[in-house]
């Protein structure tokens, strides 16, 4: 589907939907966003002292009647499009929001479990700020928030690499021809809100269980993840932690490694690791407008002795001013996938360097 034809269908969408939708409760909004990055291993970008390009245009609906609503947001950028998200939602009563269609994937901190525009490691796997094709329920209590859900699937073909979020992919990668797409995933998740000594805390849980179907055989393999997650804050300051831990099945495979996509990429990663994030950052005003100072350090550590551990540290400072918004990294990567040389996530290290890049990401909202 070409740009001129989805524009077409967003803009028709939106002209039959809003007689349907009271006037003061939908709006049309979007962004475009440019990005800088230098990188320190690549001779081309010390040549030329990096590169400014486009990245990326979207544009979004939320609209609400009533106890029903819809939200979606579709991206644009220069070398392929994708939806983030697309799914109604239902409130029966003013604790429970039930969401049908490609929704967020209930799995880790509530919100992020990162900081800067170059997210965390663990969404590069498939756990952090992922979209799926189902539904989920999300019952708010009194200092809790208990989520369940179930997707029957991503959220377009396995054999495409244009998504926003990382998926399984089904494609051929060095060699090694990957089978399996996702099948019929549950989720759960819990969050207790805490507030004690001036500290506001968010303390979690995740579960996670899914089946991965190969094509190739028609067989069902499984896939397992867990975390445990905590968010806290106290004034200006903020710390974010989470343990991560997943196990893909890889019957069919002698490679102890899955196929991802994501971002018009594909990219192996371990079948069986655990991950640690920990990110500190503290908020300030100043004449520029709001910022943002933060570091947020990523370990994922393969469970296969032929592998070796991926690393990922991103210190930086994000500025919001108005509907600008930007953020500026230093990114320090060792055997982690577009922070460094190494185009996979908890592989064997081919090049044993710690590798750097500087990256800005100027954004227009609207």
């Amino acid at each position: 589907m070409n740009k001129t034809k989805i524009f077409t269908l967003l803009a028709t969408a939106t002209m039959l939907s809003s007689p349907a939708i009271a006037e003061d409760n939908y709006d049309i909004g979007g962004m475009v966003r440019a990005n800088y990055a230098y990188v320190d291993y690549d001779d081309a970008s010390q040549d030329k002292l990096g590169d400014m390009k486009f990245e990326v245009a979207a544009i979004s609906f939320n609209g609400e009647k009533d106890d029903f609503g819809v939200s979606m947001e579709y991206r644009l950028r220069a070398d392929f499009d994708a939806i983030k998200h697309g799914f109604a939602y239902y409130k029966p009563n003013d604790n429970t929001t039930i969401r049908a269609g490609i929704a967020k994937v209930p799995f880790g901190n509530i919100g992020y479990i990162s900081n800067s525009y170059w997210l965390s490691l663990q969404y590069y796997v498939g756990f952090e700020d992922d979209y799926d094709s189902g539904f989920s329920v999300q019952y708010d209590g009194d200092g809790y928030r208990t989520d369940v859900a179930f997707f029957k699937g991503a959220e377009n073909s396995a054999s495409l690499t244009n998504r926003f979020a990382a998926d399984l992919y089904t494609g051929n990668i060095n060699g090694t021809e990957y089978t399996a797409e996702e099948s019929n995933q549950v989720n759960l998740r819990q969050s207790f809100f805490v507030d004690t000594f001036g500290i506001k805390s968010t303390i979690g849980a995740s579960v996670e269980y899914g089946q991965m179907y190969d094509n190739a055989t028609g067989n069902n393999d499984n896939r397992y993840a867990y975390a445990v997650h905590y968010d806290g804050t106290m004034d200006a300051w903020n710390v974010q932690a989470q343990y991560l831990k997943y196990q893909f099945d890889t019957a069919t495979s002698d490679q102890n490694a899955v196929a991802m996509s994501v971002c018009g990429g594909a990219y192996e990663i371990a079948s069986e690791a655990s991950a640690v994030t920990v990110n500190v950052s503290r908020k300030l005003t100043s004449a520029w407008g709001d910022l943002k100072i933060y570091n947020d350090f990523n370990v994922l550590m393969p469970e296969q002795d032929e592998f070796d551990n991926s690393y990922q540290n991103v210190t930086g400072i994000s500025v919001a001013n108005g509907p600008l918004f930007a953020w500026f990294d230093f990114i320090v990567g060792k055997n982690m996938l577009w922070s460094s040389r190494s185009n996979h996530v908890g592989l064997q290290d081919a090049f044993g360097d710690w590798d750097k890049k500087v990256n800005i990401n100027l954004g227009y909202y609207f």
